[in-house]
């Protein structure tokens, strides 16, 4: 009886390195050891984080590498100097997140199975539901029934569990896979050093969306194990997010001939004055700086060079 053939991937886990970024110590060791848990090794596990932040790990092959700024672009970028020459694809993932069962196995399988033009592949958290897009958010243009997809805006929709495989026009930084021979780019940004690196992976996938292929698919999974459900009123954080997520978007529209700063003006203003006025009803504080900050941060100037 001949024997099973072999399955033939074009890509071995050594191809593969991970770099994590995080901002806290909370959920960082969970994240890591789920990649030291998959049946293959890869070829690197970086983990970049600020130097305030006190990691150890005694496993061998994680290296831990410390930066200056709290920012997840420029502590990325730092993996530059210490990534093997040998590293074909980079997965990025947020120490929010940690791989299942046999996830590494799946991904270099997806991978060797992706034409030349695919750049990124996103990968979906298996607990990630969303609510049904309602007829307003259709009307002011910050939600689509259309996963992945950019709005004239410059906002956009994003996807569930229950999203198969399909080609969109962003990906999540938090846990996708960069292809390194058509993404070198990834080390070369030029982003604000604030400490909440917001809309840093809708401006850098959606500009390789113009010549490549994004892929998302619910067989690569992974899981988000933050619990999000904080009800402390904070009005500075809550109000700082809203006004830098606006002043970020504004930069991206303005740079990018596919998007209408008209849109976003619409988009922005009439959603935020929406956002506040059912804020003041609901008696909801966070709410209510979160809009207030958005609108405001829609209105001043935004940063004068091009964010990429």
């Amino acid at each position: 009886m001949d024997k099973p053939k072999k399955k033939y991937y074009k890509y071995r886990p050594s191809d593969f390195a991970f770099i994590i970024t995080s901002v806290g110590e909370k959920y960082l060791s969970n994240c890591v050891n789920s990649i030291l848990k998959q049946k293959d090794n890869p070829g690197q596990i970086i983990v970049s984080l600020p130097k305030k932040i006190n990691f150890k790990t005694n496993s061998k092959n994680v290296l831990v590498i410390k930066s200056n700024y709290h920012n997840q672009v420029y502590q990325r970028s730092l993996a530059k100097n210490f990534l093997k020459n040998k590293i074909k694809i980079l997965i990025q993932l947020d120490c929010g997140f940690e791989l299942q069962k046999n996830s590494f196995k799946d991904l270099i399988e997806f991978w060797s199975l992706q034409d030349k033009k695919v750049a990124g592949l996103g990968m979906i958290p298996v607990d990630q539901r969303l609510s049904k897009i309602n007829i307003l958010q259709k009307v002011l243009l910050t939600n689509s029934s259309i996963p992945g997809k950019v709005l004239k805006s410059g906002y956009v929709s994003a996807w569930s569990n229950s999203t198969k495989t399909c080609e969109v026009e962003w990906l999540n930084g938090g846990c996708v896979s960069w292809r390194l021979d058509l993404c070198q780019d990834i080390f070369k940004r030029k982003y604000p050093m604030i400490p909440w690196s917001v809309a840093e992976d809708l401006i850098y996938s959606f500009n390789k969306k113009k010549k490549y292929k994004l892929i998302i698919s619910n067989k690569l999974k992974i899981k988000y194990i933050i619990n999000d459900k904080n009800h402390v009123i904070n009005i500075y954080k809550n109000f700082q997010k809203g006004f830098l997520h606006s002043k970020i978007i504004k930069n991206f529209v303005s740079n990018d001939n596919r998007l209408s700063l008209i849109y976003y003006y619409y988009t922005t203003i009439f959603s935020s004055v929406i956002g506040i006025l059912a804020s003041i009803l609901q008696i909801n504080l966070n709410k209510l700086c979160l809009y207030l900050g958005r609108l405001i941060g829609g209105i001043v100037k935004t940063y004068k060079y091009k964010i990429r």
